[in-house]
């Protein structure tokens, strides 16, 4: 199932669920949910992310807490 990106207009949530869904099916590795959620988000989403503070994220936890809020 490709996963549809988000662009900040629908339930942060429940795109971090369907995002886990679908990405742990490939990898459970924290690192690599890290690097691959990115690719999944889209125009103001996307741009939340491209200005997060360097070292700012340290677990998926963290980021998919920060995203949600």
């Amino acid at each position: 199932l490709p996963l549809d990106k988000y662009d900040g207009t629908t339930d942060p949530d429940e795109h971090v669920d369907i995002f886990l869904t679908q990405v742990t099916l490939n990898t459970t590795d924290d690192a690599a949910l890290c690097r691959i959620f990115p690719t999944s988000l889209k125009g103001r989403a996307l741009s939340w992310f491209t200005r997060l503070p360097a070292n700012s994220i340290d677990s998926f936890n963290t980021l998919a807490s920060q995203f949600t809020i």
